[in-house]
């Protein structure tokens, strides 16, 4: 006992090393609030799609994700937290800071239909609560956009570290834009003005940076491959091209724009959305290629398809509307649905497997 005791004491010095070497990475990696990015979508996507009984209970799931997501993850890390939380300002790698501006990201889409909401007037209380939440997502968009940017200045970046996870930095700012524009469309004149050209400001540099994300991927996968990169968040590279066009779509009646810029916003939408058309081929089939041949469905299932899907279908439905085109509508609507799919799919399985770790196999009438 007391060889075992001092075995024990041994040990624990080098575990608490190792944590205090990886202090950090929950935050720095993986997508904290892709279920919420995910479940806001599908909310969204569901009023586009003529579903408007699934809009307010999706959308009050997604804030209620929000607010559990941040209370389980510092409970489960309670050990560890005060050590990863000064770790999190230490700069480490870009695609480090990739995942976290699902963060800003999944609070721009709740801002968005929280505005949507309000504007139905079913209820009143969405509004505050609607401008806290954008006032948030441009705050956390800055802060995030910013430690990104300076991580690419001080640390050393390869071409191989570019994966789909980076497509999330420009989403940000994109996700930020349409909430800002959604809401400026109720807001008072001076007040609309202001967020109107802040929505426009957004919208382009969003879509300035998915396509310089994009060439870096490009150029990645032609050199490297998809080796040594998540699979899943590539889907967000068709999904980002998506909420671009669909950013795009929302700032063409920006007050003050004149044609040229009208005509530069319709034509930049109108290929981006094809882009975005365009990479549902490769994305489906290397989707399909990697459940047949590798995938075990031991693990959770990820959430960027059905957000990447999501604002696919959002972009499609817009540039159909303010092409009058029945084709990108079509579009729009089938990825609509196939959302609404992905969501009840992806939510049934982790739920299930929630249940398998917290209680066994054998609650679920499995064998162990």
């Amino acid at each position: 006992m007391m060889a075992s005791r001092m075995g024990l004491n041994r040990v624990r010095p080098k575990a608490i090393a190792d944590a205090s070497g990886r202090s950090g990475t929950a935050l720095h990696q993986g997508l904290p609030f892709g279920a919420v990015m995910a479940t806001a979508g599908a909310s969204a996507v569901a009023g586009r799609c003529g579903l408007h009984i699934l809009v307010v209970p999706l959308l009050v799931l997604a804030i209620l994700q929000t607010l559990w997501l941040p209370v389980a993850g510092i409970w489960r890390r309670r050990a560890t937290f005060r050590m990863e939380c000064r770790a999190w300002w230490k700069l480490g790698p870009a695609h480090e800071h990739c995942g976290i501006h699902t963060v800003p990201l999944g609070l721009a889409v709740i801002a968005g239909g929280l505005v949507a909401l309000a504007a139905s007037g079913i209820a009143r209380w969405p509004w505050p609560l609607a401008v806290a939440c954008l006032v948030l997502t441009w705050v956390l968009t800055i802060v995030c956009l910013g430690r990104f940017l300076w991580s690419l200045v001080v640390c050393d970046c390869t071409l191989r570290m570019v994966g789909g996870a980076w497509f999330l930095v420009p989403a940000a700012l994109l996700g930020a834009a349409i909430a800002t524009d959604a809401l400026a469309g109720f807001a008072p004149e001076a007040g609309a003005t202001m967020l109107a050209a802040l929505a426009l400001a957004g919208a382009l540099l969003g879509w300035a940076g998915y396509w310089v994300v994009a060439l870096a991927a490009l150029v990645r996968v032609w050199r490297f491959g998809l080796v040594g990169v998540p699979q899943a968040p590539w889907w967000i590279a068709m999904g980002c091209a998506g909420l671009a066009a669909a950013a795009l779509g929302r700032v063409l009646k920006a007050p003050g724009s004149g044609w040229a810029l009208h005509a530069f916003l319709v034509q930049a939408m109108v290929v981006t959305c094809i882009f975005a058309a365009i990479l549902c081929v490769p994305v489906l089939v290397c989707s399909a290629a990697f459940l047949l041949r590798r995938c075990r469905f031991r693990a959770p299932a990820p959430w960027p398809p059905t957000f990447s899907t999501a604002v696919f279908a959002l972009g499609c439905l817009e540039t159909g509307d303010i092409l009058q085109s029945p084709a990108f509508r079509s579009l729009g609507l089938a990825a609509g649905y196939a959302t609404l799919l992905f969501w009840l799919v992806t939510m049934v399985w982790n739920v299930g497997h929630m249940g398998i770790d917290r209680f066994g196999d054998r609650a679920w009438g499995t064998d162990a």
